[in-house]
Order: C-alpha cells, then structure tokens, then sequence
C-alpha cells in the first residue's frame, strides 16, 4: 500500500513540475519573439521614415523641375544628308524669345525662326544646318532665352555630329 500511495503523490508533483518547466520554457520563447518582434517594428519605422523622407526629396525636386526653364539645342539627322539643330524646351515652364549663337561650328546654321516666341515645356522647333568636308565634328551652340519670371537664361550646348 505504500508503493501506491507514494506514487499516487508523486504523479500530481511530476506533473507540476513539467507544467512549470514547459511554463518556463513558453515564457522564455515569448519574450524572445516579443523582443524581435519590438526589433522588426523599430527597424520598420526606421525605413518608413526614411522612405518618407525620399519621398519628399522627390517631390521637390519634382516642383522644382516643374518651375525651372531649360533649352537644349542637339543634333538631328533628316534623311542621308540633311541636318538639323532640334531646339527644345526640356524645362518644366514656358520660355518666350529663344535664340541660338553657334561659334566656330558647321558652315552653315539658318536661323530664320529666330527669335523664336514662344516653347512650351515639351515642345520644339528644327533649324536647317548645312555641313561641308571642313566642318568640326563636335561644336558649341548657346542657347538663350526669357523663363516665365522674365529672367534671361543660357545654355551651353556641346553638338557632335
């Protein structure tokens, strides 16, 4: 009778005692998961903000391209032998009196659209460009023009043919 009642007291003691143990153990991996977890979500706000920060750069570069002016003059090829100057308005504003200088360039540059009134942003005109056996390969055009606050602007221009 003693077999039984030691082991009928010590059954509820064991179970106890792995009930505490897996107790134990369950905190232990709770509190490891709650700490990756606190981790994760501080790594997570870390790059949200940053992101959010990004994404304000580029909203005012953005407004800023879209209130700057910018004409840019490049080389255009029309047929085997018939070139053009493309005069562009790459800027985000309308510009107004457009004209171009080319120095030391092809041997021929007509500017009879000059000066022209008015580009909006995307918008473009050609002029005729005329080219013989001396002619560089490679010049400068500076091109001028009014932005919208009525400031007069330039761009230096490398053309390679």
């Amino acid at each position: 009778m003693k077999d039984l009642t030691t082991f009928s007291e010590v059954v509820p003691i064991a179970i106890s005692a792995i009930s505490l143990a897996l107790s134990i153990v369950e905190f232990i991996l709770n509190y490891r998961l709650h700490k990756r977890d606190e981790e994760q979500g501080a790594e997570l706000r870390r790059l949200q903000a940053h992101l959010s920060e990004l994404q304000l750069e580029r909203e005012e570069e953005e407004a800023r391209m879209r209130a700057s002016s910018k004409v840019e003059a490049r080389h255009v090829l029309m047929g085997a032998k018939s070139h053009r100057i493309r005069v562009s308005n790459t800027g985000g504003t309308t510009v107004t009196d457009i004209t171009c200088s080319c120095e030391g360039g092809p041997y021929y540059f007509r500017q009879d659209k000059e000066p022209y009134e008015r580009l909006e942003p995307g918008e473009s005109f050609d002029e005729v460009v005329t080219f013989v056996g001396g002619s560089p390969s490679k010049f400068h055009i500076t091109t001028r023009w009014i932005d919208a606050d009525g400031a007069e602007r330039s761009r230096d221009n490398i053309i390679s043919v």
